[in-house]
């Protein structure tokens, strides 16, 4: 399973998540303890104030008015008690109970007092004394309260226990609900951020895809970003090179062609002249095989070009149209399978692409099986012949021009070697790629793969 995107939109999005995120849990984590600590801080200088209260009066008052006081005033949170004597409770761990401990102590100075956090109350007597009660509100004692015992002068005990507000207890939902609605917010925006700032990549990693299939496409906007803005320049400049450098080449190519031809048309006219037959034909032959040659160097430089109009392609009748081609001289082409709809390319390139195929294969491998396997992103067509293949470091070198491997492909054939190099660029100007590979039932496979 792999965690990082491939896209550099999922990788600046997954980094800015992961940086939000921890900021956010962090400053909540901070958040949250402030918070408690200061609703911590307010209920015990509150507590503290009304036990100190508390103290100070039942100290002035004879026992039977302290029962009085004590019953009015035990109501929840804060429960007051004459009846439980004097506990040593364990010490004290929890912080909260040491600051109240610590806020009473500053209300109450030179007192004896003991202040904890408790789940469960300490166990009252059994019998409380006469005239005495334990808490009046008995089911109000679950849940975490604020346990404190303090001295009286005159040696009596009172307990109290102050039952934390739900504030305290409970997740600020609320607050939770805001953090969260912060962090969608700012993740939405560094989306469309990301997204806004990876959108030139985009295109220009668009734009240099179909520069292959089409060198005269519009220029990109040079828009954007200045970093953006000098890419989109700098890819508008290379590609009026590129169609510069292609023009400049067509002008030599035609003028080349031209001064090639001219004196072959003048040899040949000569070579008509000669008396001896057997010179002329083999000086004819000759011209030919030189004239061969000088059109397929021609049509070879030209293979990448894309001066040809993109056009829908009925491939299944230009299959059917080799096969027929194949039949009238005598060779044989089965198909296999068949092309749901139109693929738009060059028509003319793609016929001279699989003739080249076609012929390869009857040449070199007594007939030709053509497998056509048609998906929505790429339209797939392998062109097997069942000749004896080619070793494995051949199936590469048979690409450059003029290239041939004497034991099978000789000049007696009329090949030039440059069948496949054409075939190859054609595929390339359409934005696929022409490969051979040895296939497993034997023969030569030549595997055409055109992105629709």
């Amino acid at each position: 399973m792999r965690l990082v995107p491939h896209s550099l939109f999922g990788r600046l999005l997954l980094f800015l998540m992961t940086g939000l995120i921890a900021a956010q849990l962090l400053s909540a984590s901070i958040l949250l303890y402030d918070r408690g600590q200061a609703l911590n801080r307010m209920v015990g200088i509150h507590a503290a104030q009304r036990i100190a209260s508390l103290v100070a009066l039942l100290d002035t008052l004879p026992e039977a008015e302290r029962q009085q006081v004590v019953y009015a005033v035990d109501v929840p949170p804060m429960r007051v008690s004459l009846a439980l004597p004097w506990q040593t409770l364990e010490d004290n761990e929890h912080w909260q109970g040491g600051l109240l401990e610590e806020l009473l102590r500053r209300q109450l100075p030179e007192r004896p007092l003991q202040a904890a956090i408790t789940d469960v109350a300490p166990p009252p007597p059994d019998q409380p004394p006469p005239g005495h009660h334990r808490f009046r509100h008995a089911h109000a004692l679950a849940g975490k309260n604020f346990y404190v015992q303090v001295r009286l002068q005159d040696g009596g005990t009172v307990t109290f226990r102050h039952q934390l507000p739900e504030e305290v207890l409970t997740w600020p939902y609320r607050l939770l609900l805001i953090l969260l609605v912060l962090l969608v917010s700012v993740a939405a925006l560094s989306a469309l951020a990301v997204r806004w700032l990876t959108r030139p990549l985009n295109r220009l990693a668009t734009a240099a895809a179909e520069l292959g299939r089409d060198i005269q496409r519009p220029p990109l906007p040079e828009t954007g970003p200045l970093e953006v803005s000098r890419a989109a320049r700098a890819f508008n400049t290379m590609q009026t090179r590129l169609i510069r450098y292609i023009r400049d080449r067509n002008r030599i190519l035609a003028a080349v062609s031209h001064d090639l031809k001219t004196p072959i048309t003048r040899l040949r006219l000569r070579a008509e002249l000669l008396d001896d037959e057997e010179i002329k034909t083999k000086f004819q032959g000759d011209l030919d095989e030189m004239e061969k040659m000088v059109q397929a160097t021609l049509d070879f430089m030209r293979g990448a070009e894309n001066q040809e109009a993109v056009a829908p392609v009925d491939i299944n009748a230009l299959l059917e149209s080799l096969q027929e081609n194949a039949a009238e001289t005598g060779g044989e082409v089965r198909l296999a399978g068949a092309v749901r709809t139109p693929f738009r390319g060059r028509p003319l390139a793609l016929k001279r692409c699989l003739t080249n195929l076609v012929d390869n294969a009857l040449q070199y491998g007594q007939r030709a099986i053509i497998q056509v396997d048609d998906r929505a992103a790429q339209l797939t067509i392998v062109v097997r012949d069942e000749g004896p293949g080619l070793p494995e470091a051949e199936l590469e070198k048979v690409f450059e021009p003029f290239y041939r491997r004497e034991s099978s492909r000789s000049r007696n054939t009329g090949g030039t070697g440059l069948g496949l190099g054409i075939a190859r660029n054609i595929a390339r100007a359409h934005g696929g790629e022409l490969t051979l590979r040895n296939a497993p039932e034997g023969g030569l496979a030549a595997v055409l793969e055109l992105p629709r």
